[in-house]
């Protein structure tokens, strides 16, 4: 399943947007739950965003330098349930093919 990570609200007097200082991680690496993906920056003070779920980064939407607004997002996850539902997707459709060779 595909998550999108948007940037979160800060708090109040921080603003309505950040810019994004580094990334933790780069695309196609794992992430875990919790862990510390990329590193924001408003005039008044520096956050990072977390993972909301294990995953994948499979891609990044917001480049180091870029100025995001509240709600915007900024990277998307791949859950491993996913890759787990399209292995067993790509199985059955292989054991279907066979069983169909065997009756021909």
């Amino acid at each position: 399943m595909r998550v999108e990570v948007e940037l979160p609200e800060v708090g109040e007097n921080n603003g309505d947007e950040a810019t994004v200082s580094f990334w933790y991680i780069e695309e196609d690496e794992e992430v875990e739950e919790g862990e510390d993906i990329v590193e924001m920056i408003t005039e008044k003070t520096t956050f990072n965003i977390t993972a909301p779920v294990s995953g994948r980064l499979v891609e990044i939407l917001a480049q180091e330098g870029d100025v995001v607004k509240i709600g915007d997002i900024v990277a998307i996850l791949e859950t491993e349930e996913e890759e787990e539902e399209e292995e067993e997707e790509e199985e059955e459709e292989e054991e279907e093919e066979e069983e169909e060779e065997e009756e021909e």
